[in-house]
């Protein structure tokens, strides 16, 4: 395994989380995993998704022109992140 992908994990319309190896990043695959799984989100019939816990935010502008919801920090993920404090 080089990477994975989920949705409808966190929540209902969520992608992620999702990870690519250090050793096989720039080699389109964190895209192709991307891109496979908004398709299914929206064969199911979804108009859109909601990209949880964002890393590099460029990364997600420059494949699918995603969009920063204003104010979304840290929405859903507010119980679980930062949790150890």
């Amino acid at each position: 395994i080089i990477g994975y992908a989920c949705y409808n994990a966190t929540a209902l319309d969520f992608f992620g989380p999702t990870r690519v190896l250090d050793s096989e990043r720039g080699k389109q695959i964190g895209k192709a995993l991307l891109l496979r799984s908004l398709h299914s989100l929206k064969e199911e019939g979804y108009g859109y998704a909601i990209i949880g816990g964002v890393g590099p935010q460029e990364f997600y502008e420059k494949c699918v022109n995603a969009v920063l919801i204003e104010g979304s920090k840290p929405g859903l993920y507010k119980d679980f992140l930062g949790a150890r404090s």
